[in-house]
């Protein structure tokens, strides 16, 4: 299992800092944290980069999540 690490306001939405996933696919991870926590919107979380054991992932809808990986989610940053 992978482990989603959340703080700020996440972190207050869930009440804890941290949740188990199970899914190895992207899409399936946003649907595990949209149902074990009520108030996450699925098109919040899927605007977001992803990180990766520290990798920062900006586009991560092809992305295979790996077995007991650290995962945070990071805002996008734009350049110009």
């Amino acid at each position: 299992m992978a482990t989603l690490i959340l703080n700020g306001e996440f972190e207050k939405l869930a009440g804890c800092t941290t949740i188990l996933i199970t899914s190895v696919t992207y899409r399936g991870f946003i649907q595990e944290i949209v149902n074990q926590v009520p108030g996450l919107e699925a098109d919040r979380l899927m605007e977001m980069a992803l990180a990766i054991d520290g990798e920062i992932i900006h586009e991560p809808l092809l992305v295979t999540i790996p077995e007991n990986s650290e995962l945070h989610f990071v805002l996008k940053i734009s350049g110009g």
